[in-house]
């Protein structure tokens, strides 16, 4: 590899007139410019690029001849897997990569693009792709191609991108996209079974015809923390398994979450054959009930919290910002929170109303809400919210559940019911 940047900057000095000390200084601030993400070898590419340097010319290869450092290859293939972007920092430069797995009639091989070329590309399972002017390298002992400088990808023919209904999944399906409603979130599990270690979330996930159980595993698990129970999501990549209740879908490395504004029933609808229907008096612990009652009064405290409007995480907010543990530094959005006391003739509860629900509550859009708490006192904004719902009959979907410090048992509102 040494040898061949040898060659390539004395071709260079040839070309351009320069010395070989300055073709160096000019790699070098190539290097640094980049931040290190950039190797020596793209960087004296780069170089002989602005001077002119004709390089090699494409020669197209199977998957199966491709070897390390080979360079200005032509490689043709279907998309065979997508793997989720990811976003990293390194010396204080930010960025983002993809990879997917490129395969042709004789092998598959890892393909890694950067930064604007996932957005240039935006690539879908089961495209036809040539790829030009590709480069080789190794990572993690195992060959794997990007894009030379001046390479790029052509999509020969591209496959649209299916989305699945949940009733028709069927057992042992791989590559599935669909789409639901995440119903319920279970507590994440840890793992240690012999060589496999890691983490798993179990969820109800469904939509007016179905639901299933769901499992996301390890990073997928992680990304299901940013997302709250009752939003809507597409999901990509993903496999079905045979459980014991009926057919499993599963989360796995390769797979793809994201929010989603598609029509789907709501939560009380996909759950309704389920669910009892019972008095405040009756209610136990962790179960799905609807509950008739009115508004006894909507209850001093807080009236929103600062959320990440990327992934919807609580945020932290300090002298140095407003910063997202998954995100980093970001604006912030409030959301509205908001508890009441509801009462029927068998007692009493407070419930608990968070974002869409808050403002279903009191029957105020977003931007309304933002305007009240910008422009009066929170005791104000409680005090007129009390005249205008107090005595207000409603019925909630949602479960009990016994609050960690006062043990008082207190509803958590997963919809407001019209119907």
């Amino acid at each position: 590899m040494e040898n061949d940047i040898t060659q390539l900057i004395s071709e260079i000095s040839q070309k351009s007139g320069k010395s070989n000390e300055e073709i160096e200084e000019l790699i070098n601030e190539k290097t640094n410019k980049f931040s290190g993400l950039l190797t020596k070898e793209g960087a004296a590419f780069m170089v002989g690029k602005e001077f002119g340097l004709n390089q090699e010319v494409n020669k197209e290869v199977k998957i199966s001849e491709i070897s390390d450092g080979m360079k200005g290859i032509e490689v043709k293939g279907i998309v065979k897997t997508i793997f989720p972007t990811k976003e990293f920092e390194k010396n204080g430069k930010s960025g983002k990569l993809q990879s997917f797995v490129l395969e042709d009639d004789s092998g598959t091989i890892r393909v890694t693009i950067w930064n604007d070329q996932i957005d240039n590309y935006n690539l879908t399972i089961g495209s036809k792709i040539s790829i030009n002017n590709a480069i080789v390298n190794m990572y993690n002992e195992k060959k794997q191609l990007s894009l030379g400088f001046n390479g790029e990808i052509n999509i020969i023919e591209k496959a649209e991108t299916n989305f699945e209904n949940l009733s028709n999944l069927k057992p042992n399906l791989n590559n599935i996209n669909t789409y639901g409603r995440l119903v319920r979130k279970f507590p994440c599990k840890e793992f240690n079974s012999g060589e496999r270690k890691g983490k798993l979330c179990n969820f109800q996930f469904g939509d007016e015809t179905i639901l299933l159980k769901a499992t996301a595993w390890n990073d997928k698990a992680d990304e299901l923390s940013s997302i709250s129970d009752g939003e809507i999501i597409d999901i990509k990549n993903a496999y079905t398994k045979e459980g014991l209740f009926g057919i499993e879908l599963h989360l796995g490395y390769s797979t793809i979450i994201e929010k989603s504004n598609r029509n789907v029933a709501s939560t009380y609808t996909i759950l309704k054959e389920n669910i009892n229907k019972k008095e405040i008096g009756e209610l136990n612990t962790n179960e799905n009930v609807m509950i008739n009652g009115k508004v006894d009064k909507i209850e001093d405290g807080r009236l929103f919290f600062l959320a990440c409007e990327k992934c919807g995480k609580k945020v932290n907010v300090s002298e140095n910002g407003i910063i997202c543990e998954k995100c980093g530094e970001v604006k912030g959005e409030k959301k509205a929170v908001l508890s009441a006391t509801i009462i029927d003739d068998s007692g009493q509860i407070k419930a608990n109303f968070f974002s869409e629900n808050a403002l279903n509550l009191i029957n105020l859009k977003k931007e309304d809400f933002e305007k009240m708490i910008n422009e009066k006192e929170a005791n104000q904004i409680i005090q007129e919210l009390n005249e205008k719902n107090n005595g207000k009959e409603i019925k909630l979907f949602g479960y009990a559940k016994e609050n960690s410090f006062s043990n008082d048992l207190e509803f958590s509102v997963k919809e407001i019911i019209n119907e």
